[in-house]
């Protein structure tokens, strides 16, 4: 299973509205997706840093996204308006690379990972590059501090000996879950 694959299956079902924040290519099915730059999956191109417009304010069941936080400035005031776009009761979920997965500090292969050399180096765009890594508390924190109640916290996608690992160590990715107040 790849990546992708595998962060479609951790995607929260429900049969209302979705907003897909930094769709890409690959934009969730039924999703309204909003990126950056414009992509076939995008249906609003957008700095991801700055709020939506009020049409979008408390209007999504379940405002997405994944492999965007760590690219941000400012990770609580980019979660504070996933707060907002959901409606009362809403779901955020967002999926981000988990900062304690023992690859990333790594770097040579057969062991290593990208991570450990990529901050402001991987491109001249500074929209693309990782401002930061996130532990599975500080996501829980920032929730917290955006009004949003954490449901569901898992960790995802190991390969080879990282299955022997603890989850926290083995796993690239953390999904975090939260319900709007």
């Amino acid at each position: 299973m790849n990546f992708h694959d595998e962060i479609l299956l951790r995607v929260w079902k429900t049969n209302g509205k979705i907003l897909d924040l930094g769709c890409g290519d690959k934009k969730i099915p039924n999703a309204f997706g909003v990126d950056f730059i414009k992509t076939r999956g995008t249906d609003l191109e957008w700095d991801l840093e700055k709020i939506l417009p009020k049409k979008f304010w408390n209007s999504y069941d379940l405002v997405y996204s994944a492999s965007v936080l760590d690219h941000l400035g400012n990770p609580l005031n980019f979660l504070e308006n996933c707060a907002r776009y959901s409606k009362p009761c809403g779901i955020v979920q967002v999926i981000v690379d988990n900062a304690d997965y023992w690859r990333f500090h790594k770097k040579s292969w057969p062991f290593g990972n990208y991570h450990s050399t990529l901050w402001f180096k991987e491109s001249r765009d500074i929209k693309v590059q990782h401002k930061m890594m996130f532990q599975a508390g500080h996501l829980e924190n920032l929730f917290a501090l955006a009004g949003l109640e954490v449901i569901k916290k898992e960790f995802f996608y190991k390969a080879g000996i990282d299955k022997l690992l603890p989850e926290h160590l083995g796993s690239a990715f953390i999904s975090i879950i939260g319900k709007k107040h």
